[in-house]
């Protein structure tokens, strides 16, 4: 493997910058809540964004040309969003771009890809997944929505929750069980849902910051088109674990995690001796140095396989448990040297970094449970990667 960047990477990277900077205000602080970014107050800001990056085929850039990508390698891809991390950048189409769009590049039907590819990266389309549910979080395979076949409708019932961004989004990917005889993955089907059908509600839940990006969502009736079911009837397990390893891939936490501990070292350049000696500040963030530079040899060692053909399992499972556990160390590194004015949120002029801060050490938290809890993460590496048997 070979990671050093090449010429077309430095090209692409200069590209995102003078796009961002035409873009971002010259004192963006971004949220602390990447890959999205959940305040009502940059939505419109978000939405330009990604307007902008669609405008240029940056928005899916590693799609095919006909379906309004640029035909980008991985490891061209994996700058742009490097750059895309490390500015802030807020965007709602991140389960739309990361997530939808490989599941239908790999199963969806000729129609379905000309209709949603095609609407995700030239039109910005916002998605949603719904998979958790009160009762099947970290393990899906029990999950209870149930999907019934009538004629050419699927009838739909059940409830969903974590949805992320359902409220602001137009189509749901949907996770639903199809048979009740086949033991419970294979009996799974993926399809793809319009969220304002007749017989959906969505019910805001707030998190510990008290910010609105989950959602519960309840569905009583909901009918869907057997044309919209991904792939095969009672294959949608199989499917939906090809959605997660993109999601557990993401290269967005890269750039976000390199952007918190330069501005941290950034902000200690004019400290005493005697103050980063009482604070252990150097040797705190030498560990987070080495952690970064781990984390993304991680994430490389993913892009990598992408690049062969490979769909990454285990190693992408080994880069999510690490990075979002090293991210929740760096926030409360960030924490810890901040001071009091770490613990302000964005609302307070005296907030350090513009309430970033605040907001890492809660988003942190909430990325080793998304996509997968690091116990989830633990153990898929222990049964897949080592062949160990389940306890």
């Amino acid at each position: 493997m070979d990671f050093a960047p090449t010429p077309a990477m430095d090209d692409i990277r200069e590209e995102i910058r003078a796009l961002l900077a035409s873009v971002l205000p010259g004192d963006w602080q971004g949220s602390g809540f990447l890959p999205m970014d959940v305040r009502p107050e940059h939505f419109d800001l978000a939405r330009k964004l990604d307007h902008a990056l669609a405008a240029r085929r940056l928005l899916a850039p590693s799609w095919p040309v006909q379906y309004g990508g640029r035909g980008f390698t991985p490891y061209e891809q994996f700058a742009l969003f490097e750059e895309l991390g490390y500015h802030l950048a807020p965007r709602m189409t991140t389960i739309s771009v990361d997530l939808v769009g490989p599941v239908l590049i790999h199963y969806g039907s000729d129609e379905q890809r000309s209709r949603w590819l095609s609407a995700i990266a030239n039109d910005a389309q916002i998605w949603c997944q719904g998979f958790s549910e009160p009762g099947a979080g970290s393990d899906l395979t029990s999950l209870t929505t149930r999907a019934e076949r009538q004629g050419d409708e699927y009838v739909v019932n059940g409830q969903k929750i974590w949805t992320s961004m359902a409220h602001r989004s137009e189509w749901m990917i949907l996770l639903a069980r199809t048979s009740q005889e086949l033991p419970r993955g294979r009996g799974l089907s993926l399809f793809l849902l319009p969220t304002d059908s007749p017989g959906i509600e969505i019910r805001a839940i707030h998190d510990a910051g008290g910010e609105h990006m989950l959602n519960e969502v309840f569905l009583n009736d909901v009918r869907i088109p057997a044309s919209q079911l991904i792939g095969e009837e009672n294959q949608g397990w199989r499917y939906a674990t090809t959605l997660l390893q993109y999601e557990r891939g993401d290269v967005l936490l890269i750039g976000q995690y390199r952007r918190l501990l330069d501005d941290i070292e950034r902000g200690l350049a004019g400290a005493t001796r005697t103050e980063l000696a009482r604070s252990n500040a150097r040797a705190l963030l030498a560990e987070c140095e080495i952690e970064w530079n781990v984390g993304r040899l991680l994430t490389l060692r993913v892009v990598d396989m992408h690049t062969r053909g490979l769909l990454p399992d285990t190693e992408a499972s080994v880069t999510k448990l690490f990075m979002t556990e090293a991210y929740q160390r760096l926030a409360a590194v960030a924490s810890r040297i901040g001071g009091l004015r770490s613990i302000l949120r964005h609302d307070d002029t005296l907030a350090a970094l513009g309430g970033r801060i605040e907001q890492a050490v809660v988003s942190s938290t909430i990325g080793t449970v998304m996509g997968g809890t690091s116990e989830v993460q633990r153990t898929i590496i222990a049964t897949r990667g080592f062949g160990l048997p389940r306890g």
